[in-house]
């Protein structure tokens, strides 16, 4: 890859897509981006970046993404479903899709799929899990995200590298967020007793991993993509409580307690037009004992991109949703340059 090369781009609308699109502006590609709303352009508005409407779930919007294009950047997928069949429809046929296209129109081009974590499977005896070892996703997601990345393995002749971010956060995240508004309201849950391990990943390292993979080359290669610094949920909680001016209350949620409160989600989910955020599957991921991986080959193959830990992380993220006004510091003051609803999602990927 060289400067002024075209990548096109998945999912640039969301959080670790549009993470990614900076990155490689910033590295001097050129920049294409699939958008399912050019009206809506989420994070990509006013930035030099050519649009093309579509979706990858409709095959026939991708041949003007890819067409020209010397790497793709596949990011957009579903991280939240009503069921098995649309997160397969998303992230194992839209990655299809996508495999489809490249051999077609640019046989010759680098992809790059962002999967997740969540296709490895949490660690089964509380070692870290490698790139190597046999897959065991426990969700119907994880499932979704391991099919995407055997579409690509299974292609004949296509230059690959898979990465598996876990937790993503950083700036422009929604989801993860909600700990950080709980924060700015006084209270920062300790889940399950503050035992279970897993390893963060910032959003900006994700997107340095992005262009760390692309200055490498495809060569088949799968890598986790987090800091190599293992976090159990007490010591998260513990830095998100020093992040306020007036130090928050740590508030125990026992894993019964979240077991059921996805079971009542799931109950709850027909009466529901969207796509759940918590049900019973969440639950059972987020009480897994260990979502640990070995990135020490990743840091080595793609430059060293997870440098940020998570006490530098959370507390770059907690000032930039202050000066958005997407949380207030009790106490303190903040600045409103932006509203939560100005981001579009596109079905980015991010995090388990």
């Amino acid at each position: 890859m060289s400067k002024g090369d075209l990548v096109a781009v998945t999912g640039g609308t969301g959080f670790v897509g549009s993470h990614a699109v900076d990155a490689l502006l910033a590295g001097g590609y050129r920049v294409r981006a699939l958008v399912r709303r050019p009206e809506s352009p989420g994070w990509l508005k006013s930035k030099d970046v050519e649009i093309v409407p579509g979706d990858v779930r409709r095959p026939e919007s991708l041949d003007a993404l890819v067409r020209g294009a010397s790497a793709v950047v596949h990011v957009a997928g579903k991280t939240s479903a009503r069921s098995e069949i649309e997160y397969m429809a998303a992230n194992a046929g839209g990655t299809e899709n996508v495999v489809a296209a490249v051999r077609k129109l640019a046989p010759g081009a680098h992809l790059v799929l962002v999967s997740s974590q969540a296709a490895g499977g949490p660690s089964a005896n509380g070692e870290p899990v490698r790139a190597g070892d046999s897959p065991r996703p426990v969700s119907a997601y994880g499932r979704s995200k391991l099919a995407g990345e055997e579409a690509v393995r299974k292609a004949p002749d296509l230059a690959f590298t898979v990465l598996r971010p876990s937790a993503v956060y950083g700036p422009r995240e929604t989801a993860i967020r909600d700990l950080f508004v709980a924060a700015s309201k006084g209270f920062v849950p300790v889940v399950a007793g503050g035992i279970p391990r897993v390893q963060m990943a910032f959003a900006e390292d994700v997107a340095a991993a992005v262009s760390g993979a692309l200055a490498r080359g495809g060569r088949g290669e799968t890598f986790f993509a987090a800091h190599p610094e293992i976090l159990d949920y007490r010591r998260i909680a513990e830095t998100l409580a020093g992040l306020p001016t007036r130090r928050p209350m740590l508030l125990p949620i026992p894993g019964a307690a979240v077991r059921a409160a996805g079971f009542l989600a799931g109950v709850f989910l027909g009466f529901g037009k969207g796509p759940p955020v918590f049900n019973a599957a969440k639950a059972s991921e987020l009480l897994q004992r260990d979502w640990i991986c070995d990135v020490s080959e990743a840091q080595v193959a793609l430059g060293q991109p997870f440098r940020t830990d998570f006490a530098s992380g959370a507390r770059r993220t907690w000032e930039w949703y202050l000066e958005r006004g997407w949380i207030v510091d009790r106490g303190g003051k903040i600045h409103r340059t932006g509203e939560p609803n100005d981001t579009a999602s596109n079905g980015a990927a991010h995090g388990r």
